[in-house]
Formats: C-alpha cells, sequence, structure tokens
C-alpha cells in the first residue's frame, strides 16, 4: 500500500506539470495571435487570451467565407464571358 504523503505528493507533481504546460500552451497563443506585442503591454490573462483567439478565429473564417463568395462569382463571370466569346465566335 502506499503511503498518502507520497500518494499527495506525487498528485501535487502532476497538477503542477499539468499547469505548467497549460501555461506554455497559453504563452505560445499569445505569440501567435495578433495584439500589442511589447515591454509597455501587459501580458494577456487567460481568459483575454482565449476570447481573442475565438474572436480572432472567428473573423478568420468570416474572411474565408467572404473570400468564397468572391471566388464564385468571378468563376460565374469568366464562365458567362467565355460564353459571351464562343457564341460572338460562332456568329461571325
Amino acid at each position: 500500500m502506499t503511503d498518502p504523503s507520497t500518494m499527495r505528493m506525487s498528485i501535487n507533481h502532476r497538477e503542477r506539470c499539468r499547469m505548467h504546460d497549460l501555461n506554455e500552451a497559453l504563452d505560445d497563443l499569445r505569440a501567435v495571435i495578433p495584439y500589442a506585442h511589447g515591454s509597455s503591454v501587459r501580458k494577456l490573462s487567460k481568459i483575454a487570451t482565449l476570447l481573442l483567439a475565438k474572436n480572432h478565429i472567428l473573423m478568420q473564417a468570416s474572411a474565408i467565407d467572404e473570400l468564397r463568395v468572391v471566388v464564385e462569382q468571378l468563376k460565374k463571370d469568366l464562365e458567362q464571358r467565355g460564353t459571351k466569346s464562343t457564341a460572338s465566335t460562332d456568329s461571325e
């Protein structure tokens, strides 16, 4: 049977490691999301980091959707030009 104090130390060690991993992951996230970096800017809190990352992802998804619409419209325009060009060539 394991000594309770040894078990508690093991649990505490696992929790410390888990928190170090979480903090490292949040630091990595802060490094890639756009926000003011610099010595005069305070480090974002955990919740602020997650909210900013979520909003950035939503904004990027919206931009991708808008670009998809533009690309589809450009494809339609090109197809229509190709059809008009073919029709004018056939009538000559």
